[in-house]
């Protein structure tokens, strides 16, 4: 697998997961929303899991622009947009 290909392959895998965390999020929301006390508490719920979720999509969109600047970039920039991806994706140690 070139470089590229790991590349963009590592970023679709953290999509993915962020994905995964975004429907987690949905389900336990519903979950405590069904155990609200009432409107107000609801309504908290609802505010906390959409910022997350907004969070979440967010770094999933800027994912897939780097996969698209990858797919798109030469090979003398691999090395630049690995370091960029490495460092901006969590649980990369710098």
């Amino acid at each position: 697998m070139s470089l590229k290909d790991s590349l963009v392959s590592k970023l679709e895998t953290q999509t993915g997961h962020w994905s995964k965390q975004i429907d987690k999020l949905r389900a336990d929301s519903e979950e405590r929303i069904a155990k609200a006390r009432d409107a107000q508490a609801e309504a908290e719920i609802q505010k906390e899991v959409s910022e997350k979720i907004q969070s979440l999509e967010s770094r999933m969109d800027e994912a897939r622009q780097k996969a698209n600047e990858l797919r798109d970039a030469g090979e003398n920039r691999l090395d630049d947009l690995k370091k960029r991806i490495d460092e901006w994706l969590p649980g990369n140690a710098n």
